[in-house]
């Protein structure tokens, strides 16, 4: 966050004191800011060291270090000014610049300097999994709003996290307890039957609840039944749908459900859905990790699902209204990221993905049928809920919020099996493998 010294690099550290300056009394800093937070971000560590409150002021030193190196610090301290709580932040150790306390909550609250250049609003709130800042100028100030997450201890030292002893993902997961594991909810699974078998979906109602309560009433209808594959892309994606949606007169009518929505492509980045960060950098997006047990991003106060092998969507038109569910894909190919807030999805394959990716590629451009003999056929499309349990497929999936799965992405970030002989350092959402596992 901090790149330097300078009055810019205050919207790093400012945010940082903000969250724990949420006090439930006027002009009192909160106890639980004292300690050490630590925020990681590749080879880059940021580090908050905070006193407790003493006549109602707390202090703290803040650094970052990059690769072992030493690239700014800064002297912070939350204190009552005419009044108003105020976080004054030094950087480099020069003149302190103040932001007044403008709102406030139980685990929450927000400073602002509207003259300041950047940032002018200094966020932070707290939930089970730490601190998370938020950072924003004005409209026209030319920077992006910028987030933090930062998890509670010190941030082991770069020598100590070389020394720990590496892993394997099949190590990892061999370790894993049984609360490291969840069942996914039949009442948002989808059970895709074609001839070479079954494809398992689940929903993410959290980022699209009007497409998922939709689709779940086409598939309870039998809309989905006899349509087909209609589509498919190499290195791209499987589309199914009505090859005669286009005529008015022989489509398929709809039963249950509607053909069209307001899209869902985004949602808001807010407190009641948990957010667990990768540590390395996105180039699609500010920030990028698992929520929901789905592949995500965030940026600028929204959230979104990403566009990886195995994600669900919904096709539409060019109108951003124009679907809802009577066409849907799954991505078969390399994670096709410039489709992530473009288009609403509404889940992601669990088990099968070989079912659909290795179906015969279409001939025509962009991998469409145009023939009725060479259209896959969907067989049925059911609701798992709907299943006695027997006819039920029993599996469970890592649980993306859980420490086990901290270390399957660093096991995967940093291969140190005896084929690596470099590792990367780095991994990006999409190369996040999400076990699954029959019980």
């Amino acid at each position: 966050m901090i790149a330097g010294t300078g009055m810019r690099s205050v919207r790093v550290w400012a945010v940082f004191g903000l969250l724990w300056a949420g006090v439930s009394t006027a002009q009192v800093p909160p106890a639980f800011m004292a300690g050490d937070w630590c925020a990681l971000d590749g080879g880059r560590r940021f580090e908050e060291r905070w006193t407790g409150a003493v006549d109602g002021r707390m202090h703290a030193l803040a650094r970052t270090i990059d690769d072992g190196r030493l690239i700014g610090f800064e002297f912070l301290r939350i204190e009552p000014i005419d009044g108003v709580l105020t976080y004054l932040a030094q950087p480099g150790g020069g003149a302190p610049v103040p932001f007044h306390e403008t709102e406030r909550g139980p685990q929450r609250i927000v400073f602002a300097n509207p003259q300041h250049d950047y940032p002018q609003r200094i966020e932070y709130y707290r939930d089970a999994e730490g601190l998370h800042a938020l950072v924003s100028g004005s409209s026209t100030s030319g920077e992006s709003p910028q987030r933090f997450d930062f998890r509670p201890g010190a941030c082991a030292p770069a020598a100590a996290v070389a020394a720990a002893p590496a892993r394997t993902m099949a190590e990892v997961i061999e370790s894993s307890k049984p609360a490291d594991w969840r069942r996914p909810d039949p009442a948002r699974t989808l059970y895709l039957e074609i001839e070479a078998g079954r494809v398992v979906i689940e929903l993410a109602p959290a980022f699209a609840p009007k497409h998922v309560a939709n689709i779940l009433a086409l598939a309870r209808s039998g809309y989905y039944d006899g349509l087909v594959i209609l589509r498919v892309q190499d290195n791209f994606v499987v589309q199914w749908g009505d090859p005669d949606a286009g005529d008015a007169e022989r489509r398929r009518s709809l039963k249950a459900g509607v053909a069209t929505l307001a899209a869902e492509f985004t949602r808001p980045a807010s407190v009641d859905l948990a957010f667990h960060p990768l540590p390395d950098r996105d180039g699609w997006a500010a920030q990028t990790g698992f929520a929901d047990g789905f592949p995500a991003a965030r940026e600028g106060g929204r959230m979104w699902l990403t566009h990886c092998y195995g994600t669900l969507g919904v096709g539409r038109d060019n109108e951003v209204d124009s679907g809802g569910g009577t066409e849907l894909y799954v991505v078969i190919g390399h994670a096709p990221r410039q489709l992530d807030r473009n288009i609403t999805v509404a889940g992601r394959v669990l088990q099968g993905m070989e079912l659909l990716s290795s179906l015969p590629r279409g001939p025509a451009p962009m991998g469409f049928h145009e023939k009725a003999e060479q259209r896959v056929p969907i067989l049925r499309v059911r609701v798992a809920a709907d299943l006695p349990e027997a006819e039920r497929t029993h599996i469970e999936v890592l649980r993306s919020d859980t420490a086990t799965f901290d270390a399957l992405v660093e096991s995967r970030r940093n291969r140190r099996d005896p084929w690596y002989k470099v590792p990367a350092g780095h991994i990006d959402v999409c190369s996040v493998p999400v076990p699954v596992r029959a019980y």
